[in-house]
């Protein structure tokens, strides 16, 4: 899924930096797409912390702390769509999770940030680089991604 989420995140920054936009139903898509997207990234950190038994260390908690609240209130955008704004918080859990990547391979201190559960430690090892602050980092830039095409598109369709 990571892979595909790149695709696609690579493909919705296509459409943007070409500006081509779609009917008022296709538009509307884009912000179901990060509604879903942060609402699995949400409910998968606890499936894997809470059924899988996997413990997160320090910075997946401070993912976990960005993602929460962007799945709740990207929700709450379905009742009053300018709450989508919101989903643009998402871009600081990519950067963090660029640096919880850089810890898990070695860089920093080598990695230790708790004392329990070291962030160089790999409960998941997809492919031999997808590591769930990769993941984590791909559902923040996707959420990005979509709610950016989202406000540009329907600012393009309201004109």
């Amino acid at each position: 899924m990571t892979i595909v989420s790149w695709l696609i995140t690579a493909s919705i920054f296509y459409l943007y930096i070409t500006k081509r936009t779609f009917s008022k139903l296709i538009t509307e898509q884009f912000l179901n797409y990060a509604i879903s997207v942060a609402s699995f990234s949400a409910v998968g950190s606890l499936i894997y912390s809470e059924v899988v038994g996997f413990i997160p260390c320090k910075y997946c908690w401070y993912q976990r702390y960005l993602m929460y609240p962007i799945a709740l209130v990207l929700i709450a955008s379905y009742f009053k769509k300018n709450l989508f704004k919101f989903g643009y918080v998402s871009i600081f859990g990519f950067f963090l999770s660029l640096y919880h990547i850089y810890l898990q391979n070695g860089g920093g201190d080598g990695g230790a940030c708790a004392l329990d559960v070291p962030c160089s430690l790999r409960y998941v090892d997809i492919f031999g680089f997808i590591s769930i602050p990769v993941m984590a980092g791909s559902g923040f830039i996707t959420i990005f991604a979509a709610i950016l095409y989202y406000d540009y598109a329907r600012e393009q369709i309201s004109e």
